[in-house]
């Protein structure tokens, strides 16, 4: 009985409902051998449950925070405003709760328990604990703390929304804010944080906009954009790889046909010194961004020292590494970092009024990162080649740059009138040997990665080598470090793809010792977590894409809908019984992606030349599998046709042997974008008709993932009718009424 209830207090689950709905039984044997991942001290020296430490550990856990007047961390919501206090029964004598806002403003309220809601108790040994609700509604403004420790008689602190809540409660508002119960002698100190009930939304840009226009539209045109792998981006110009500069010229592109958005791969950092680790799903620092993606004719050092940048020996290399279509990422390192030595010689040394003003706001970047870049320039100084600087504020003027170039790209895609700019990806976790993990250890778990159980996708399972968050570490921490990652990926951005949102409820963890067997899944702090993702996404005006395919549990369908999170699919998986969903079947508060880079291109599929390339990785064991797969893709082939058929994008008398390849795309795209979906939007490697893909789940070293350039330049593309056209048929699609 101890042992299970650990087990359910460290988050460990018993069973799941698996793709096919059966309710499946986790075995004991691996439960309990990622409960050992956990916990270090659980086994003794001779490999048996420490029973000592379990009901330490289990005291600690179900016991002691009722024992806390006051926990350290608890969120409510600005519509129905309340924490939670623990008293021992039969307390009698008032409480004081004093909360300081963030903006400085103190706040009190005196009251007795027998006021309070009793919702809960709990027994330790012979005393009787109670768990009360305390309305926030009647808190009373005392006095305006401001910076020099001076009060002043607080006048009024508008809310961020005043219509949601009672009018006595207006000067509350959203944040963290600093809590002290006093209770007779003993004094508990904790952060409340106030939320919405729901993210940041389209209608709520809309509705700025409107505000600001003083005109209402009537109708709304559905969002529509690209999504791109920036580093396979190319053009005569780059250094080897995409970067900012190729980002605006693509959203120009977009701009100019109606589009709303340009949807990104993940800017994370990645190890400097690891040229092998190049996925943007699996970085060094999630908080980071990767230096590669800087535009180094965008750097405004670059006047002065283009001389240099465009001497002979650097074009050689520059052209030479150009004509690849594959990145070689450690030339390219190589060779973009001999380039960004001479751009920070140049900040350090000029004396010009321009670099001072632009040394300040490096000052201020600097401190305003603070121990966080500090840790991720340490390591990168610490692994960088030996003919680089060892200059602390090389990296920091690095990320500076990058940091600098996003904004401006969101900035610029907002003055050209897209409503949502760039649409950033969130990767669910970190290298195991990168910065975040390795200078944050308390945070994860270093013993498991996380993956998934076993789906059709995936009929072994997954495991993608990334470590885990520790739900009860993050919790401890009072969800600093995880809202650091959330406000840092929220950046200059219009909206956030969180990549496998199930993440916030439950993640399976693979043990990385065979010995504690095959996984389970462990559960996470989901409400509060989900009060801060709506919090941030308020505060930088930032939308939530939620990636939930896969194995998807009810109630996290019930919990994104309800928190105004919009969901993504993808139309290779919308299907029933009898073939493609039809596109008012879709979900309607969702990103619909015709494809994205797990599943191969439209020019791949119907080709069947993925499932050929899956053969020859020996991802299909055998020929009769093969077999098998290509019979399935004939038939979904004309499921597809007959889907196109039906929506009127096709003539019924074409048959699969028929079709051209452009009439497909064409049929395709103009079909899926009558999505009733919220937002669309379609690869630019499709409609190009790339046919590789970007990466292939299950290889690594057999397939170089996330290395393929596309096989046009931005100038042909600009130029080319066939993309013109497909844009302009999603713009007036989009457009239309649905």
């Amino acid at each position: 009985m101890g042992l299970e209830k650990l087990l359910y207090l460290q988050g460990v689950g018993a069973e799941f409902i698996n793709f096919s709905g059966q309710n499946i039984r986790i075995p004991a044997q691996d439960r309990e051998g990622v409960l050992r991942c956990m916990l270090d001290k659980l086994v003794d020296t001779r490999g048996e449950i420490d029973a000592e430490y379990l009901q330490r550990r289990i005291h600690e856990l179900d016991a002691k925070p009722w024992t806390l007047g006051l926990h350290g961390f608890q969120h409510t919501y600005l519509d129905e405003p309340e924490i939670s206090l623990y008293l021992p029964y039969g307390y009698q004598d008032e409480l004081t709760l004093r909360i300081l806002s963030e903006s400085g403003c103190l706040f009190s309220l005196s009251v007795l328990p027998a006021d309070m809601q009793i919702v809960d108790d709990y027994h330790i040994d012979k005393t009787q604990y109670l768990h009360y609700r305390l309305s926030l509604l009647k808190l009373m403004p005392v006095d305006s703390v401001d910076a020099n420790g001076d009060t002043d008689t607080v006048t009024e602190l508008q809310a961020d929304f005043p219509e949601m809540i009672e009018a006595n409660n207006r000067r509350l508002g959203l944040g963290y804010h600093s809590a002290e119960l006093i209770a007779g002698t003993h004094r508990y100190s904790g952060i409340v944080m106030m939320a919405p009930r729901q993210a940041f939304r389209l209608s709520d840009i809309n509705s700025a906009k409107d505000s600001n226009e003083n005109n209402v539209s009537k109708t709304q045109p559905r969002p529509w954009g690209l999504s791109i792998q920036l580093y396979s981006l190319r053009c005569d110009s780059q250094w080897g790889i995409g970067d900012f500069g190729n980002l605006t010229d693509i959203i120009d592109l977009v701009a100019a046909h109606g589009g709303d958005f340009i949807q990104l791969n993940p800017l994370h950092a990645l190890g400097i010194a690891e040229p092998e680790q190049v996925s943007p799903y699996s970085p060094s620092d999630r908080r980071r961004i990767n230096p590669l993606y800087i535009h180094i004719q965008g750097v405004p050092e670059y006047t002065q020292v283009k001389y240099k940048l465009q001497s002979d020996e650097f074009e050689s290399l520059r052209r030479a590494i150009n004509i690849d279509n594959w990145l070689d990422y450690p030339q390219l390192t190589q060779l973009k970092y001999r380039a960004f030595v001479h751009l920070y010689q140049e900040f350090n040394q000029s004396n010009s009024k321009e670099t001072s003003v632009r040394r300040q706001a490096f000052d201020d970047f600097v401190h305003r990162e603070g121990q966080a870049l500090t840790q991720f320039v340490e390591v990168a100084s610490a692994k960088a080649r030996d003919d680089l600087p060892k200059d602390l504020n090389f990296y920091r003027f690095l990320q500076f740059v990058a940091e600098e170039q996003v904004c401006a790209c969101q900035a610029y895609a907002k003055q050209a009138g897209m409503s949502l700019g760039l649409i950033r990806d969130l990767a669910v976790g970190a290298n195991p040997e990168g910065v975040e993990v390795r200078q944050n250890p308390s945070q994860f778990c270093l013993s498991a990665s996380i993956g998934a159980p076993a789906d059709p996708f995936a009929p072994q399972g997954q495991n993608w080598g990334l470590s885990p968050l520790d739900p009860l570490s993050i919790k401890k921490d009072d969800f600093q470090y995880v809202t650091s990652i959330f406000r840092a990926n929220m950046r200059h951005c219009g909206a956030l793809r969180i990549d496998h949102v199930m993440s916030l409820l439950r993640m399976w963890w693979c043990p990385l010792d065979e010995n504690n067997g095959q996984g389970a899944y462990v559960y996470y702090p989901v409400d509060s977590l989900f009060a801060i993702l709506c919090l941030e996404s308020w505060r930088a005006r930032c939308c939530i894409i939620g990636e939930d395919l896969g194995l998807v549990p009810p109630e996290m369908d019930l919990r994104l809908r309800n928190a105004g999170i919009y969901s993504n699919q993808l139309f290779y998986f919308c299907k029933h019984s009898t073939g493609f969903m039809s596109p008012d079947e879709h979900k309607q508060d969702s990103l619909m992606m015709l494809a994205n880079h797990d599943v191969p291109n439209l020019a791949a599929w119907w080709s069947t030349s993925d499932l050929h390339l899956r053969r020859q990785l020996e991802l299909i064991d055998n020929d009769e599998a093969l077999g098998d797969a290509l019979n399935g893709r004939e038939l979904e082939k004309q499921q597809l046709l007959s889907l196109l058929m039906g929506v009127g994008c096709i003539d019924k008398s074409v048959t699969v042997d028929s079709l051209e390849y452009e009439a497909l795309l064409e049929a395709w795209v103009s079909a899926s974008a009558l999505s009733c979906s919220a937002l669309f939007s379609v690869q630019l490697s499709d409609l190009i008709g790339d046919i590789h893909s970007v990466n292939i789940p299950g290889t690594w070293h057999e397939y170089p993932n996330w290395q393929r350039r596309l096989p046009m330049s931005f100038s042909a593309i600009k130029e080319s009718p066939k993309v013109k056209l497909l844009l302009e048929r999603i713009r007036a699609t989009r457009n239309s009424e649905y």
